[in-house]
């Protein structure tokens, strides 16, 4: 898909891994009993090398080719970690043998269908051995809705080289139109990249209902990875979750 292959060479400059991810990183393996973690839409795989640098089982898998390739090649010095190409329809088929973690993190659960979002819960249930770990991060909608929010923040990198710019068209309470528009500076002046993709929003309630229904208990809400509270003001919902 051109979005993401556009989206391949700053990854890493627009989506870096925050201290706030690190540090619950570290509180989940803190926890105990954390030895094999994958990745849903791992992109350039830079959650998973937190994880593999420790000495950890990884294992991720995303839908591009080129985000595949650059997952690969960071996470090569570590033999116990591999990347497939695959989407979430591939997930019991890729996560083998199970794990004690998931993550799926980065706005990645919107870009299915609903229907297509229920099922990977479930998926991801049944690769997680008992008392396994979900840790979600999507957008609140409800608050996104709610605003008729169009233009989300400008993301910059690479000193300046980079500005992403992001757009929603909302077609009803379903769907939205993501518009994006990727400008790179250059020697021979700049690129600029756009593309559009569809999303399909998940609301807090419905996540809830997928993540109990697939026999996830307790699930906790915070409104960014610093554990903040979740409030209906709140930017992000990250969710972690664990199977009962």
């Amino acid at each position: 898909m051109a979005f993401y292959a556009d989206l391949s060479e700053v990854y890493d400059d627009l989506f870096p891994v925050s201290v706030a991810q690190r540090e619950l990183f570290d509180w989940i393996r803190g926890t105990g009993g954390i030895r094999r973690v994958a990745d849903a839409g791992c992109g350039s795989g830079a959650q998973l090398l937190h994880f593999a640098s420790a000495g950890l089982s990884c294992v991720g898998f995303d839908p591009d080719p080129a985000l595949v390739a650059l997952a690969r090649e960071k996470l090569a010095p570590f033999p116990g970690a591999r990347v497939e190409v695959g989407g979430f329809a591939d997930t019991a088929r890729l996560v083998s043998p199970v794990a004690d973690l998931l993550l799926c993190l980065g706005n990645s659960l919107v870009h299915v269908p609903r229907e297509e979002a229920a099922r990977f819960v479930a998926d991801a249930a049944s690769v997680l051995f008992p008392d396994g770990w979900i840790l979600l991060q999507i957008l609140n909608y409800e608050r996104l809705f709610r605003e008729g929010i169009t233009e989300l923040p400008l993301m910059r990198g690479g000193e300046g080289s980079i500005e992403f710019r992001r757009r929603y068209v909302w077609e009803g309470q379903r769907e939205v139109r993501f518009l994006t528009s990727l400008r790179l500076a250059g020697g021979e002046g700049p690129r600029i990249l756009r593309n559009e993709i569809p999303l399909y929003p998940i609301y807090p309630e419905e996540l809830w209902e997928m993540l109990s229904g697939a026999g996830f208990a307790p699930i906790r809400y915070y409104g960014d990875f610093a554990r903040s509270d979740f409030t209906p003001d709140s930017e992000a919902l990250v969710c972690l979750a664990r199977k009962s």
